[in-house]
Formats: structure tokens, C-alpha cells, sequence
């Protein structure tokens, strides 16, 4: 799915990689995020990044054209409240897509797949 806008001077189109990686860079900035998307698969994880695999779903709403759902694993620390850490992620999230896209709707689903030691 890519994002296709239109302005007075073209076409402006914005790849689902590129959602991702938002995505991406701020679920790691919540304190007791230790992976997300590839990095929560391990060895499995390491090998699909070679073929520029994410681990993270990007996929058109069903309602409206303006509307996007982003399905994003990540991996936690120990020692820390699973449920805060995952509404976290999601507020961070869409607040990030909804600052970087012109969007209506955002629907993020956070899939808490591993807790590891560590801080």
C-alpha cells in the first residue's frame, strides 16, 4: 500500500517502508522497548532483513481511503507493565503517523511477542 496525495504540482507518493520506519523509530523511543518489527524474530528475523522484510503490517482501512492500520510486534524488557508499555507504543505511534501523514483514521496494533532481561 502506498500513500498517494495530490498537490497543485503533482502526484506525492509515500512507500509503506516509509510508514514503517516511522513506525519503527518511535516505538523505540518508549523506555522498555527492546526490538521492534524483524528484530523480534531472532536468527529467523536476521535472515528476512536481508530481503528487506519489516515484521510490521501496513494495510488500508476498511472504511475510508484516508484511513490506515499498522500491526507492529515488538519485543520488552522485563520488569516493566506490559499493557503501559503497549498503549505507549501505540499512543507514540500514532502520534507520529498522524503528524508525518494526512490521514482520517489510525488503528495500531501492538503484538508483545518476547520479554527479555535487561534495561
Amino acid at each position: 500500500m502506498n500513500r498517494r496525495l495530490s498537490s497543485e504540482f503533482g502526484q506525492i507518493k509515500i512507500h509503506r517502508r516509509v510508514i514503517s520506519q516511522a513506525a519503527v523509530i518511535a516505538a523505540k523511543g518508549v523506555p522498555g522497548v527492546k526490538g521492534v518489527g524483524i528484530e523480534c524474530y531472532g536468527l529467523f528475523g536476521q535472515i528476512l532483513k536481508l530481503f528487506r522484510v519489516t515484521g510490521i503490517r501496513i494495510a488500508p482501512g476498511t472504511t475510508k481511503d484516508k484511513e490506515l492500520k499498522v500491526c507492529l510486534p515488538i519485543v520488552m524488557t522485563s520488569g516493566r507493565n506490559a499493557v503501559e508499555i503497549a498503549y505507549e507504543v501505540q499512543r507514540r505511534v500514532i502520534a507520529a503517523l498522524l503528524d508525518t501523514l494526512n490521514i482520517d483514521s489510525l488503528n495500531v496494533d501492538v503484538k508483545i511477542k518476547k520479554i527479555v532481561e535487561g534495561g
